[in-house]
């Protein structure tokens, strides 16, 4: 083809070449100059016709090879889809025939695959397997393959048996314990049953595959018992709380939070038991001062008093002052000044006292008022949340519920000791008026 491509393009270069270089002056010439560039364009296409019918061959025998090469291809692809359905069919026969021979072996696979899916989850839980890690391994096996062999068989009986005689045994083994601090240590636990791990006095916890101490540790009425228990001799009998749940209960105790964090939370106690704190604090001041003022400075300052006739800075001492002043005043007048130096004396010796009845009466109102609001956000959970969750209502209620503990811890220790102080005031505004009405009648001597 390129071959005559090329001597076409020679040829009309060579006529070109001719025309130009030849121009007609006649018709006779023009139609002698066309005639004769047909004859070489009928020579160009002859040319050119030869060389189709010579690739003609070449085209046909190749298109003869690639019909073979199909025809080949064919027939191994009809060979291999004999082959093909054959083997199906003799697969077919096969599992036929390992149904038949395995009769009730299947259906004993299918029970061992079942329980192995069963009690995966639970071995891998299980604390017997923190002394013995890596057994559910054997399950997954199991669970996964098709037919199991006559040896996996014999290990899932031996871990069977291993969990059930392993329940009852209590045994201490080392291994790495993930202590409070994030640190993982060698430690020596000791395991009871299927039901706690112990170590350093302290319950641990089993989870993921890993051994940890508890953050937050049952009550020391509980810790004491693993104590008791580790100091029994071989062979003795020491008693031991255990978790029935195995584990689940002792998880429960870092949700847990004790009535006195509950009281000293901000966000338990909110505005009310805030309050009701500040009021409590102020109150205990308040007696502080009471007593201090009333059992080591006015008390002690009267009763020297008494056994002294030189009045002094206190009040007994100023009541004796006035009487001196006014003992040549008449019986009446005298009487009336003694009575208003007892009056004057009995605000300073009551000062504070009575805040302190008030506050302990205040302290349950708040505390109340607490409770109330709280109720209300409680209620107001309730209609947009619904019922569906207990713990919502009982984590609001509780909360509600500091307020009002608060309001009680604030009013029982405040009224009892509003007696102390109130009592002792009293007893000592009796003694000022007693001492009053003895320098009446000593005055009455007197004058008689």
């Amino acid at each position: 083809m390129k071959k005559i491509i090329t001597l076409s393009l020679a040829a009309i270069v060579g006529l070109s070449a001719n025309f130009n270089t030849k121009a007609a002056t006649t018709l006779d010439d023009l139609l002698r100059e066309v005639r004769n560039q047909e004859q070489l364009q009928q020579q160009v296409n002859a040319q050119r016709e030869s060389e189709f019918r010579a690739n003609k061959a070449t085209q046909e025998r190749k298109l003869r090879d690639a019909r073979a090469k199909l025809a080949q291809a064919e027939t191994t692809a009809n060979n291999l889809q004999a082959q093909f359905q054959a083997n199906e069919l003799q697969l077919t026969e096969l599992e036929t025939e390992l149904r038949a021979k395995q009769g009730n072996l299947g259906e004993l696979f299918g029970v061992v695959r079942q329980a192995a899916n069963g009690i995966q989850g639970d071995m891998g839980a299980s604390i017997i397997s923190a002394q013995y890690p890596g057994r559910d391994v054997l399950l997954s096996n199991l669970n996964d393959a098709g037919t199991p062999s006559m040896q996996e068989l014999r290990e899932f009986y031996v871990l069977l048996l291993q969990e059930m005689t392993e329940q009852g045994k209590t045994t201490s083994f080392t291994t790495d314990v993930v202590s409070k601090e994030g640190l993982t240590e060698s430690e020596t636990v000791t395991r009871i049953g299927a039901f706690n791990l112990l170590s350093g006095g302290e319950y641990l916890d089993y989870e993921n595959g890993k051994i940890s101490h508890l953050q937050v540790q049952p009550g020391a009425k509980v810790l004491d018992t693993i104590s008791n228990y580790s100091g029994a001799s071989a062979g003795g009998y020491g008693s031991l709380y255990v978790d029935p749940s195995k584990g689940g209960i002792l998880r429960i105790q870092k949700l847990k939070v004790g009535l006195l964090e509950r009281l000293t939370t901000v966000k338990y106690m909110g505005a009310a038991g805030i309050a009701v704190a500040v009021l409590l604090v102020i109150g205990l001041l308040i007696w502080l001062f009471s007593f201090v003022s009333l059992y080591f400075v006015t008390g002690p300052a009267i009763s020297s008093q008494k056994k002294n006739s030189t009045p002094k800075n206190n009040p007994l001492g100023r009541i004796m002052k006035v009487y001196l002043a006014n003992k040549n005043e008449d019986t009446e007048n005298l009487e009336l000044k003694l009575d208003e130096a007892v009056l004057k004396e009995t605000p300073k010796i009551e000062r504070g006292i009575n805040l302190i009845k008030v506050i302990a009466a205040v302290g349950p109102l708040l505390g109340l008022l607490g409770t109330v609001t709280g109720m209300i956000d409680v209620f107001q959970s309730i209609t947009l949340h619904g019922t569906g969750d207990p713990r919502i209502m009982a984590d609001g209620i509780s909360k509600a519920l500091v307020t009002t503990v608060w309001g009680l811890i604030c009013a029982i220790p405040l009224t009892l000791l509003h007696a102390v102080v109130a009592g002792k005031s009293k007893n000592i505004i009796h003694t000022l008026e007693e001492q009053s009405t003895g320098l009446m009648a000593q005055h009455e001597e007197n004058n008689s």
